[in-house]
């Protein structure tokens, strides 16, 4: 198994979890999203500084840039920016279903290209970056984790 192999996997497995929905770092995103409603996606935090809809669109948005640039594209995105924070806002549950099949849609295309990538790439810069595929790879996978963890925390919150 090639090292993009069992990063693709481990990438996988925070997203979707085993059969109970859990992770090595706990609940998995995808099973912990699951019954999240329209109106608790985009309820305000009472911890923190962004709701359960923003980190979803904020993680989808990376995925979408990671992938850009992995597939040689010297892509901006400037932090903070609108894009990579939308603001929150009240949506219906089909923006709610869209948001999460946004992310599904991101998550598995970064996932095979991870898992399609091979060992030599890994040691590559990123175009426009002075840090190279390895780095950004683990790099997204961290920001799933991180990101997974306050959705969950906000999730207990709602309840």
């Amino acid at each position: 198994m090639s090292e993009g192999q069992r990063m693709a996997e481990l990438y996988r497995s925070i997203y979707e979890g085993d059969r109970q929905g859990e992770a090595w770092h706990g609940p998995a995103l995808k099973p912990l999203l699951k019954n999240v409603t329209a109106d608790q996606a985009a309820q305000p935090p009472k911890v923190g500084s962004h709701s359960i809809l923003q980190l979803v669109l904020h993680m989808a948005y990376w995925e979408e840039v990671m992938l850009r640039r992995f597939n040689g594209e010297d892509v901006i995105a400037p932090l903070n920016s609108p894009d990579d924070w939308p603001s929150n806002r009240k949506v219906t549950a089909e923006e709610w279903q869209a948001a999460l099949r946004r992310l599904d849609s991101s998550h598995h295309a970064m996932r095979a290209a991870i898992a399609n990538c091979p060992d030599e790439k890994l040691d590559q810069i990123v175009p426009g970056k002075n840090h190279n595929f390895y780095a950004v790879l683990h790099g997204i996978i961290h920001h799933c984790v991180y990101h997974s963890a306050q959705a969950a925390i906000l999730k207990r919150s709602l309840a």
